[in-house]
C-alpha cells in the first residue's frame, strides 16, 4: 500500500518538467550557501580543536577527578589569598625627592675618601701595569735568532 503511493508520487514527479531558477535567485542562493559553508568550516575547526583538548584533558584527569578538583580548589584559594594580601599602600620611594647637588657632591667625596683609606687607587694602578700587550711574531723570531 505504501509502496504503491510512493511509486505514484514518483511517477508524477518524473512527468513534470523542470523550470529554470531565475538568475537573481540563483546568485543569492549560491552566495548564501558559500557564506554558510565557510562559517561552518571555521566553526568545525574550532570545535575539532576544542574536542581534542577536552579528550586529552579527560584522559589525564579521569583516573582521580576528586584529587584534581581538590588541587584546583587549593590553587584558587592560594590566588585569592595572594590578591587579598597585597600591600595597597603607596610606595615610599615614589614620594622621595631626588637628592640635591650638595648631597651628591658630599657622597662623591665620601667615596673618594673610602677609596683612599682602602687603597683602591693603588690596586687600580697595579692592575694597569700588569696589562700584557702581545708583540708581533716577527720580533720574537728576531730575538730567538740573534
Amino acid at each position: 500500500m505504501m509502496n504503491e503511493e510512493l511509486e505514484q508520487f514518483e511517477n508524477r514527479l518524473r512527468r513534470q518538467s523542470l523550470r529554470p531558477i531565475p538568475a537573481e535567485w540563483r546568485a543569492k542562493i549560491i552566495a548564501g550557501a558559500m557564506s554558510r559553508v565557510s562559517k561552518v568550516e571555521s566553526r568545525g575547526q574550532k570545535d575539532f580543536r576544542l574536542s581534542t583538548l577536552v579528550s586529552r584533558l579527560s584522559t589525564v584527569f579521569w583516573p582521580h577527578p576528586k584529587a584534581w578538583a581538590g588541587l584546583a580548589a587549593i590553587w584558587i584559594f592560594i590566588f585569592i589569598l595572594n590578591f587579598s594580601m597585597r600591600d595597597k599602600t603607596s610606595v615610599i620611594a615614589e614620594k622621595v625627592s631626588p637628592p640635591s647637588p650638595d648631597v651628591m657632591v658630599q657622597l662623591k667625596l665620601q667615596q673618594r675618601m673610602l677609596a683612599e683609606l682602602i687603597g683602591a687607587n693603588d690596586l687600580i694602578d697595579a692592575e694597569r701595569q700588569k696589562i700584557f700587550l702581545p708583540r708581533p711574531r716577527s720580533e720574537r723570531v728576531e730575538i730567538l735568532a740573534a
